[in-house]
């Protein structure tokens, strides 16, 4: 055997041999055994790789949710996405309200009805804003689907 010599290949079994050279003693490795392993450990880190690009998307999503969703009047978080149906009713009742006022308002002492006009803008207001925000909160929410779904589509075709 050549002293340069790096590989060779059993005579009796044909498998590749790594040679090792250590001052004066020789030593073989099985070459596919090193392979396997190695493709192992390349296997591993790509879904490590994948299993972080997906953690990270999915903190980034909790952190822009909470954001979106905002807080109440006192400082606590809201957990939940908004509902329309809540939405209508709520400003609907004030809606009511502030016609019923200003109905009777205007019956009574007139300018007292202006109150109910300023209500009935604020429902009107409040209602539209409700609606925009519920809007964007759906489209951040298909967008984070979106992308979530395309990476996952993305690590299975590695797979």
């Amino acid at each position: 055997m050549k002293a340069k010599a790096k590989f060779v290949t059993c005579g009796f079994c044909h498998a590749s041999l790594a040679i090792h050279h250590t001052g004066s003693s020789y030593s073989t490795e099985l070459v596919e055994e090193l392979k396997e392993t190695t493709d192992a450990l390349v296997k591993d880190v790509a879904q490590i790789k994948h299993n972080a690009a997906l953690d990270r998307l999915d903190e980034h999503w909790e952190r822009r949710r909470l954001k979106l969703l905002g807080t109440t009047k006192h400082g606590k978080q809201i957990t939940q996405p908004p509902n329309p149906a809540v939405m209508i009713f709520t400003s609907g009742f004030v809606i009511v309200f502030a016609l019923i006022w200003t109905g009777m308002a205007a019956v009574m002492f007139a300018p007292m009805a202006l109150f109910g006009l300023v209500f009935l803008g604020v429902a009107v207001v409040g209602l539209f804003s409700s609606f925009s925000k519920a809007d964007k909160y759906k489209a951040e929410r298909k967008r984070y689907i979106r992308e979530r779904q395309s990476l996952i589509e993305e690590i299975q075709s590695h797979d």
